[in-house]
């Protein structure tokens, strides 16, 4: 599963390794811990390309009463989100792309304290998840929101927990986004390969994300 990310690059550096077509006045800044029901950008597609837009993290389904649903609709399983009510209409229209600069896991040791692990690309790159957006309204202006769909674990994250997020490479964007063959979009849903993700343990302060939000977090311990 997915529960914090970071977020360390600048709008002009995601657009320009997402190729972004539309011009947007958003404003990336940089968060080293960004938690549920935060909004943060994802990539869409729109006629002509892709464009950014800032959603929150958490999916509304459009049929759902209150945005209070959002908070248990962080992660969507990838083996089963076309057939779940929450997901199934953004897993056939609705694919997007979360970019992030890393996440954290939290092991389980014997001792009963989890130990939290800063997960992030080998290569330095920015690190895309696949996700699902929605649209909410009930009264005033819409919602839009979104989900990170997760997959197995490949053999490094099996040491930390037993699934994770589902990794796009750059040139799967297009794909992902803007196709409408469901057995392409799930042969992309697959875990990281071996060596493309590295990891390393780091201080329990980032299990705060109210009281921390540093670029300390981040660092080995």
């Amino acid at each position: 599963m997915c529960g914090r990310f970071t977020r360390e690059f600048t709008w002009q550096q995601v657009h320009d390794f997402l190729d972004l077509r539309f011009p947007s006045e958003l404003e990336v800044l940089a968060s080293y811990n960004v938690a549920p029901t935060q909004f943060s950008p994802v990539a869409r597609q729109r006629e002509g390309g892709l464009e950014l837009i800032e959603a929150k993290w958490g999916l509304i389904p459009s049929w759902a009463k209150d945005a209070s649903i959002g908070a248990r609709m962080l992660n969507a399983r990838s083996e089963t989100a076309a057939d779940k009510p929450s997901f199934r209409a953004a897993m056939a229209r609705r694919r997007c792309v979360v970019p992030v600069s890393g996440f954290y896991e939290w092991q389980k040791r014997d001792e009963g304290a989890k130990q939290p692990y800063y997960i992030y690309r080998a290569d330095g790159e920015i690190l895309l998840f696949a996700g699902l957006w929605e649209r909410w309204s009930k009264a005033g202006e819409p919602v839009e929101s979104f989900t990170i769909l997760t997959t197995s674990p490949n053999a490094m994250m099996r040491e930390v927990h037993d699934r994770m997020p589902c990794v796009l490479e750059r040139e799967e964007v297009e794909r992902w986004c803007g196709g409408t063959d469901t057995d392409d979009a799930h042969a992309m849903l697959r875990p990281a390969a071996d060596g493309v993700l590295t990891m390393h343990p780091v201080s329990s302060r980032v299990n705060n994300a109210r009281a921390n939000n540093d670029a300390s977090l981040v660092v080995q311990v």
